[in-house]
């Protein structure tokens, strides 16, 4: 699944805050460091069609894959818990994880799904969060395209053909890309997911394009023929027909918002978001252009990332521990999330922007997260794995007392009980749940 081969592992080996921050300074690195935490209890103010939300802090959680959902996609026992914890982690704005718009657009059996039959189950899961906080709760609708499965059992539909993925997946090269008829019928299936969700009680919707999934994997469509693929304004065609669709729908004072990767760092031309001359560099032109055209569209807020998980995991998520040793520095990998979101805040200032990576940092992201939204690099910071490890993170951020035996130590063992079938979270800090899901998906004999 990989592109790299498995080796061992980095370490983080930083004891204080000032030598964090003096490694930064001897090495060159583009990551900024602030002393004073007060930005990050910051309140934020988060535009819609109908006016502004007032956000609590500057601290988001990310929408993290539980895989925890029943085969009809209800949330579960285990998925209420997960976002209960979320709704007492002191985050300003919880974003869910992948709410599939159809069956056959599933990762897993146990993906969430909304439907007529299981809104009322959603509404009471979001009703209980908001016993709890007054953070809004973005619901993420998302085709899983590509990696669309069953019962474990790869069930792809392929927006385009991708060189750098069929080769580390050859059956892949067997797989039709799916007809543009099929494509024309996305975006009514969106807008019934949207309308549902804004029934259910979530504050936003969130068309999820990013990761290669089908969405994402159309913006790098240079080789697919007709009208989804070849130009940039027909790679951004499906998208933009959804996000209008979906708007249409949706009341004036719902939240229209995208996660979106700016770059997929895969060689060019099976990549969106990089040069045509470097393999895998990034360039955020494209991804600046489509943001623009997003924004006339009343899309506000976009939760940024880049990479795929599927195959250039060090990407998106700095890690020590993972499937493979990454090429480079871990810390390089969140320098390059931190300067891709600056150039895209200070290209667009009046965007809600949320920057990522910032969990790799454990106990001193606070520091570099403060820096950050001091110096205007993001309107919000995002944590994903923090927050499946740390249940009140962000309390404790913004009052300075994070403790270390409660972060995320980037282990990627999360990740590897999704990719095993099981259902996701962390078996280091939470492992009452996770560690015996762990030990029966991931350390069978």
């Amino acid at each position: 699944m990989y592109a790299y081969e498995k080796k061992d592992s980095y370490t983080f080996s930083f004891t204080s805050p000032d030598e964090l921050r003096l490694y930064l300074e001897q090495n060159g690195y583009r990551i900024p460091f602030s002393y004073d935490l007060s930005p990050l209890a910051e309140k934020k103010q988060l535009r819609t069609r109908a006016g502004a939300l007032t956000l609590e802090n500057s601290l988001t959680v990310h929408p993290m894959e539980g895989f925890d959902g029943t085969e009809d996609g209800t949330p579960s026992e285990l998925s209420r818990r997960r976002y209960l914890r979320f709704a007492r982690s002191g985050a300003s704005l919880i974003w869910s994880e992948a709410i599939s718009v159809l069956p056959e657009a599933r990762t897993s059996d146990h993906q969430l799904m909304i439907t007529e039959k299981n809104v009322g189950d959603y509404a009471s899961m979001v009703a209980q969060m908001k016993e709890i906080t007054k953070a809004p709760v973005i619901a993420q609708l998302t085709h899983s395209g590509r990696f669309s499965k069953n019962s474990m059992t790869p069930h792809p539909l392929f927006a385009t053909r991708s060189l750098p993925f069929e080769s580390v997946r050859p059956g892949d090269r067997d797989v039709p890309v799916v007809t543009d008829e099929y494509l024309d019928t996305l975006p009514e299936a969106y807008a019934r997911a949207a309308i549902l969700a804004e029934k259910a009680g979530f504050d936003g919707v969130d068309i999820k394009a990013c990761h290669g999934y089908l969405l994402s994997e159309l913006l790098s469509a240079h080789t697919r023929e007709g009208k989804y693929g070849g130009s940039f304004e027909n790679r951004i065609r499906l998208l933009l027909d959804i996000i209008d669709a979906v708007r249409a729908v949706l009341r004036p004072e719902t939240i229209l918002a995208s996660r979106l990767s700016v770059s997929d760092m895969i060689d060019y031309p099976y990549g969106f978001g990089v040069t045509e001359t470097v393999p895998a560099a990034p360039d955020l032109a494209e991804a600046k252009k489509l943001i623009g055209i997003l924004m006339e569209k009343d899309l506000t807020l976009v939760d940024m990332t880049m990479g795929s998980p599927y195959f250039n995991p060090h990407i998106n998520r700095p890690y020590n521990k993972g499937g493979y040793v990454p090429p480079e520095h871990p810390l390089r990998g969140v320098e390059r999330l931190i300067c891709a979101s600056r150039e895209i805040q200070t290209a667009f200032p009046s965007l809600t922007l949320i920057g990522t990576g910032y969990s790799y940092l454990r106990e001193f992201a606070p520091y570099v997260a403060a820096g950050a939204l001091r110096d205007g690099d993001a309107t919000l910071i995002g944590f994903g794995r923090m927050a499946f490890a740390y249940d009140d993170f962000a309390r404790d951020m913004i009052a300075g007392e994070v403790h270390k035996n409660k972060v995320c130590i980037a282990c990627s063992k999360c990740t590897e009980i999704m990719r095993a079938g099981g259902t996701t979270g962390c078996p280091i800090r939470d492992q009452e749940i996770y560690l015996p899901i762990y030990r029966q998906y991931c350390m069978k004999k």
